[in-house]
């Protein structure tokens, strides 16, 4: 069974009632759920009858029947609390003793009338019956017809052939004459009073005078009745809840018989199970702790003689119709444990005990979580165990109990219990890491229930690890915006969170320096920072907010060289990144928004602010201008890849096929060429390629330290990116000059737009860079030389006489893509 599924579930389906109409059912439905997934893991366990049972399935077992049992001891004390919540009586949960005097007509109407007034004592009460109805099953004894059966045909014999067997068989006949029964006889009287104390410490009563009734042994039934509180239906008020007896019933004597039961359980010549459940009967805890065996018995002894004071109190207290025989001159049988003020004093004297086994027992997690449960002090418990889990590391045997203790706290804090919601948060982010692991679909259920401003931090540190593709990824995002968590600032932050981690990498050192090529792959941490960049283009109405991560995550890819890294990122934005609010009907210098969008080239439309971020408008010309860059660089490595296929031989040595292949390859290299060309100068020369202008940015504005460092960057790459730009189209004007002409004229014409004042390209010829220390405005200058003697030879090819150094010229042999230093 899934049950961490089956937890949540019941959660879920009861979010969102907090405090709101709490009454002595509010918690039913939710605990019965929790305690029902518990009960079904147990009896899974039980049904393997075929199945080879080993340590480990009997712990398994004994674990589930403990979660069964809390999980029972939760619904039945919080439902209790939760009427008193309702009822606005005192938390402290007073014992009734109001000041009032009681108007009781029997001791039934007494004790019930306590009930009523004391919600604590109705607690121990609960308690009590909880510790009975969970207490381990036990094997009875038969039913035995035949009154000492044996021990009456020895007497009928004359009892001559055992002088220790008694030779009376009434039931007082051992103790008067110091002799015992026949040994059959004893021993079915061993396990008949074994039986009888368990069933009294099980709360079966009833079933413990039927047994001694269908055995013969009406005496000791009627000893047993002694333990009812009188009643009489004609005295009591009619509003007595219970059903009413058709005459009289219980004990009126009821104080004179519990001396007599004290008096019998400090006998020691007793059998020990005897003493035990006539000590139980009265209230005693000597003899009962005698038969204990554990935890719960200790327990079950101590709450039973609390209450049974609490009782003989208020019947000693109540104004009744009658009076009762006087006790007085009995005597009091001395007793080594005396009843404790509460159950918080018997806890506390649990935990630290004689007995090494119990003290165990009493530190043993669950009991420790039952024992808050059982006081009402698991808001201290919940903050010790919280402080618990942020001193150690959860293991797997501490899984379980984190489980239980969240829902707890779930439980309680929706019924409207005051709990420190520090702690509550504490564990629930415990549990949240765990569900992490295994069960990420239910991570946003528990994260619903953080404090508002812990919800986004911690459900976007849970996203951070998720490694999925992108439709898993989105589908928990949406998870999170169905449980009523805000999705975009988890987008904003999980995305901001996988970013920051790579925030302080460095640009490389000069040496190593180098743009990257089209095809070459992206390192891990680059795809990390794009598959980031996901989670803020999972919605459209965060397209805004994803553009401006967009143009500084390509800033830091551009300034490391890595254009690759920069390309797969716009690649991976949504086709319809590129808003049509952002877009207007008028060009504005042949740029288009609509045709930028991933992978695109064409012109179209330009760009208008955008009305929901001002600020980012500038951000949709950078956004468009640096994806220019990729586009024209990736068009590059296709023009250089064509000028490669260029024909070895001359056309006039080729084949008739071939010639018509070359003529072929020509048309499609004039038309790369061109493309190239116009890529070149109209989508980064010519628009002053990232300068403020060209990006609507007021330079003398004022401006933050953002503002500040992105100028800085943009003018790094600038002073990178448009050098690289005009040696790239002087090498596609140059290598393309037996195809075009004219391109030859136009590679030397480029002087005249590097020296242009407008575009100042020159300035950044001349600045130095990380891989440029000196600049490159020399290296430019010797592209012009190249051009200039290139022009010369071509015209100096028809004349007759050329010039010496003409003449030894040779024809340059370098086309395609080329690595210019």
């Amino acid at each position: 069974m899934d049950i961490v599924a089956k937890f949540a579930a019941a959660v879920d389906a009861h979010s969102g009632r907090e405090g709101a109409g709490l009454d002595s059912d509010t918690s039913t439905p939710q605990t019965r759920a929790y305690r029902q997934v518990a009960k079904q893991q147990l009896e899974a366990l039980k049904g393997e009858a075929f199945a080879a049972r080993g340590p480990q399935d009997q712990n398994s077992e004994a674990y589930w029947k403990t979660e069964s049992n809390t999980w029972d001891l939760v619904e039945r004390l919080y439902k209790l609390r939760a009427q008193a919540l309702a009822e606005a009586q005192d938390d402290d949960m007073s014992d009734g003793d109001s000041g009032q005097e009681a108007v009781a007509t029997t001791d039934y109407a007494a004790v019930q009338e306590l009930m009523g007034r004391s919600n604590l004592l109705a607690e121990y009460m609960e308690v009590k019956r909880w510790l009975e109805e969970t207490a381990p099953e036990f094997q009875a004894v038969e039913t035995r017809k035949g009154y000492l059966f044996y021990t009456r045909r020895s007497i009928a014999r004359g009892g001559a052939r055992d002088s220790r067997i008694v030779t009376e068989a009434d039931p007082d006949a051992t103790s008067r004459q110091r002799r015992e029964l026949a040994p059959e006889d004893a021993e079915y009287s061993a396990g008949l009073v074994r039986t009888l104390y368990e069933y009294v410490r099980r709360g079966r009563v009833s079933s413990a005078i039927d047994l001694c009734v269908e055995s013969d042994e009406a005496w000791r039934a009627a000893t047993l009745k002694g333990s009812l509180v009188w009643r009489d239906p004609v005295l009591e008020p009619s509003d007595i809840p219970g059903t009413r007896p058709p005459h009289t019933a219980g004990n009126i004597n009821r104080a004179l018989w519990k001396h007599a039961c004290a008096a019998l359980a400090a006998d020691e010549a007793n059998d020990m199970f005897e003493r035990a459940l006539y000590a139980a009967l009265s209230g005693r805890i000597d003899e009962v702790a005698l038969v204990c065996e554990g935890w719960d018995d200790h327990l079950w002894a101590h709450v039973n003689a609390l209450i049974e004071a609490r009782v003989d109190r208020t019947i000693l207290d109540s104004a009744l119709l009658y009076t009762p025989a006087q006790t007085a001159a009995l005597g009091h049988v001395p007793s080594r444990y005396v009843p404790a003020r509460d159950l918080s004093q018997v806890i506390d004297a649990l935990a630290c005990h004689d007995s090494p086994a119990l003290r165990y027992a009493a530190a043993e997690p669950f009991r420790r979580l039952q024992s808050a449960i059982i006081v009402d002090k698991f808001p201290a418990y919940l903050d010790e165990y919280a402080e618990h889990l942020r001193a150690t590391e959860s293991t797997d045997a501490d899984v379980n109990l984190l489980r239980v203790v969240v829902h707890i706290a779930l439980l309680l804090r929706r019924l409207g219990f005051a709990l420190p919601l520090g702690a509550v948060a504490d564990v629930l982010e415990r549990y949240i890491d765990l569900l992490a692991s295994n069960n990420r679909h239910l991570v946003a259920v528990y994260v619903a229930h953080l404090p508002p401003s812990r919800q986004t931090e911690a459900y976007a540190l849970f996203l951070r690890g998720v490694d999925d593709p992108l439709p898993v990824r989105m589908q928990l995002l949406v998870l999170a915006e169905t449980h009523g968590l805000d999705a975009d600032a988890i987008a904003k932050l999980t995305a901001q969170l996988v970013l920051d981690k790579h925030s302080d990498s460095r640009l490389p050192a000069a040496a190593a320096y180098a743009l990257a090529e089209p095809i070459e792959r992206t390192s891990d941490a680059e795809s990390e920072q794009i598959r980031a960049i996901e989670w803020i283009t999972a919605f459209p109405r965060l397209y805004c907010y994803a553009l401006v991560e967009v143009c500084n995550l390509a800033r830091r890819f551009l300034l490391c060289g890595r254009t690759n890294a920069a390309a797969k990122l716009f690649n991976s934005l949504p086709d319809d990144f590129v808003q049509p609010e952002w877009i207007v009907k008028t060009r504005l210098d042949g740029t288009s928004a609509a045709s930028h969008s991933p992978g695109s080239s064409a012109n179209g439309p330009p760009l208008a602010p955008i009305g929901a971020l001002p600020e980012a408008t500038s951000h949709v010309h950078e956004y468009i201008q640096m994806l220019s860059l990729c586009d024209a660089y990736h068009y590059y490595s296709t023009w250089a890849e064509a000028m490669c296929k260029r024909p070895a031989n001359p056309a006039s040595q080729l084949s008739a096929r071939m010639q018509a292949q070359c003529l072929e390859w020509k048309e499609r290299a004039v038309q790369t060429t061109d493309h190239a060309t116009l890529m070149f100068r109209s989508r980064l020369i010519d628009i002053d390629w990232l300068s403020p202008q060209s990006l609507c940015i007021a330079v003398n504005s004022p401006s933050d330290n953002s503002q500040t460092s992105r100028l800085e960057e943009l003018s790094r790459l600038r002073e990178l990116y448009i050098p690289e730009t005009v040696f790239r189209l002087h090498s596609i004007l140059f290598d393309s000059r037996d195809i075009l002409p004219q391109n030859l004229k136009r590679s030397l014409d480029l002087a005249q737009l590097v020296a242009d004042e407008s575009l100042g390209i020159y300035h950044q010829l001349a600045k130095p860079t990380m891989a440029h220390p000196l600049g490159r405005l020399t290296a430019f200058l010797g592209l012009m030389r190249r051009s200039a003697f290139e022009i010369l030879r071509i015209q100096q090819l028809s004349q007759p006489d050329k010039p010496p150094l003409l003449a030894d010229s040779t024809h340059p042999a370098s086309v395609g893509r080329r690595a210019i230093a």
